[in-house]
């Protein structure tokens, strides 16, 4: 087997960037091959263009590295659900404009999307295994958006849910539903998905009045 490409060494202080490289390759490992497993100290070195030894000093397991691809995979969705809604007025436009948001980045990374939620950690994982509140758990941030849209409808007099946190997740399970269906059927003649939001959402979070979306 050749060595891997050689790659430009870091300047001094830049050790995070090789730390990000590292989880950058092992996340377009999964998108490529769609295989968790595929995601090996040896692979993603050769596609950083480093020796596996040299991981250790980011990363003590693969097992880390997964975990990484997961927390900036969340992190990815709390960025591009603030940035679908920024300068979005209206509370309920800015509810369905994070849902499209949501589904887009499902649609467009189905095998990271796949694994932040159909992946158990393993004992050793540094995930709580049963977090206690949703503050806690891996992705609060995006999660939080959710919490905080719903909210701004009540405030605003929008929305009637009698319980801000029940209307966030049924809201939720009903996006990945529909992600995770999407992907795997996509030969069903699928409604319009804006309609189908209008609709779920309406529901959900118990909107009043609900309007056109923006």
């Amino acid at each position: 087997m050749s060595p891997p490409p050689a790659r430009p060494r870091n300047r001094r202080g830049q050790g995070s960037r090789l730390r990000e490289e590292i989880v950058a390759a092992a996340a377009d490992l999964l998108e490529a091959t769609g295989d968790e497993s595929a995601i090996t100290l040896r692979a993603v070195a050769r596609r950083v263009g480093i020796t596996a030894p040299s991981i250790y000093a980011h990363f003590d397991d693969r097992e880390a590295i997964v975990h990484a691809v997961l927390v900036d995979a969340f992190a990815t969705m709390a960025a591009r659900l603030r940035a679908a809604t920024e300068g979005v007025s209206d509370p309920v436009g800015r509810l369905h404009a994070g849902a499209r948001a949501y589904l887009n980045l499902a649609a467009e990374q189905p095998q990271r999307y796949r694994m932040l939620f159909g992946r158990r950690p393993t004992p050793d994982s540094n995930t709580p295994p049963h977090p206690e509140t949703v503050e806690t758990i891996v992705g609060a941030e995006a999660f939080g958006w959710l919490l905080d849209a719903i909210s701004d409808c009540v405030t605003a007099g929008r929305s009637s849910t009698p319980s801000v946190l029940n209307s966030a997740v049924q809201i939720w399970v009903a996006l990945h539903g529909y992600a995770t269906l999407h992907a795997s059927a996509n030969d069903f003649p699928w409604p319009d998905t804006n309609t189908m939001l209008d609709t779920l959402i309406a529901r959900l979070a118990y909107l009043e009045n609900p309007t056109a979306r923006t």
